[in-house]
């Protein structure tokens, strides 16, 4: 499962390993997704490191464009 958080400043990403300050976002992905991770573990990306793994993309939304960590819908659906 994927969650998009908003860090309280005492997150470090566990890829890149750098810290997540207030109030960035940051992905947790747990180990149903991620064959890295022991189990029973979660794993703690940064924006830029969930945009290198392929969990964020941009999407427009009312007219801006946003980063999501939803999965795009593939071809064909809503």
């Amino acid at each position: 499962m994927r969650r998009g958080c908003i860090s309280l400043g005492n997150v470090n990403c566990d890829r890149c390993k750098q810290a997540v300050p207030y109030p960035e976002r940051y992905l947790v992905v747990d180990e149903k997704d991620e064959k890295e991770v022991e189990s029973g573990q979660a794993v703690r990306y940064c924006v830029k490191c969930a945009f290198e793994k392929g969990y964020a993309h941009y999407k427009k939304e009312k007219g801006d464009q946003v980063v999501t960590f939803l999965p795009e819908p593939e071809v064909g659906q809503g």
